[in-house]
């Protein structure tokens, strides 16, 4: 009996052992994980269904002009108003997270165009807020849905205030 238990006693201490052993690490080298994870051509960016049936560069310019147009839409009907006119066109970056949903991050103001039109920000972001909802990017060697940063160009016209 006293052979059993030193037996089953020196087996437990070697499962001790070798759990806590290194040998049981399954790290994947960074160079692995940066390779899976860059956009490639064969990932499907994220779309809308006006998009359906492009690829390429061609579904990367109907996502672009869908946003912008509908963007550039919203101002427009908001009126801007601003202390001198203003045309320009200002760069902003947008998250398509993993269920289509598209929100401001934030956006390039080289010309100072938040603090002279009135209530920019909030416009911009009632005009991404206003967006319908995206097909979400895809990875393809993983087969999952993932998180995209866009940066996308918007034209901005507002007129002097009366």
């Amino acid at each position: 009996m006293q052979t059993f238990l030193r037996f089953h006693l020196y087996l437990v201490s070697l499962v001790i052992v070798f759990s806590s052993c290194d040998a049981f690490n399954t790290k994947v080298p960074s160079s692995e994980i940066k390779k899976a994870t860059q956009w490639s051509s064969k990932d499907q960016f994220p779309s809308f269904p006006e998009c359906e049936g492009m690829n390429g560069d061609e579904l990367i310019a109907c996502f672009s002009t869908v946003v912008s147009e509908n963007v550039e839409a919203y101002l427009s009907a908001q009126e801007l108003q601003a202390n001198t006119p203003i045309e320009t066109t200002i760069e902003v970056k947008l998250l398509v997270d993993k269920a289509g949903m598209i929100t401001l991050d934030s956006f390039d103001d080289p010309d100072g165009i938040a603090s002279l039109v009135t209530d920019f920000e909030a416009y911009l972001n009632e005009a991404i807020a206003g967006l319908p909802q995206a097909e979400p990017a895809v990875k393809t060697n993983v087969g999952t849905s993932v998180n995209v940063a866009l940066k996308l160009p918007i034209t901005i016209v507002a007129q002097p205030e009366e």
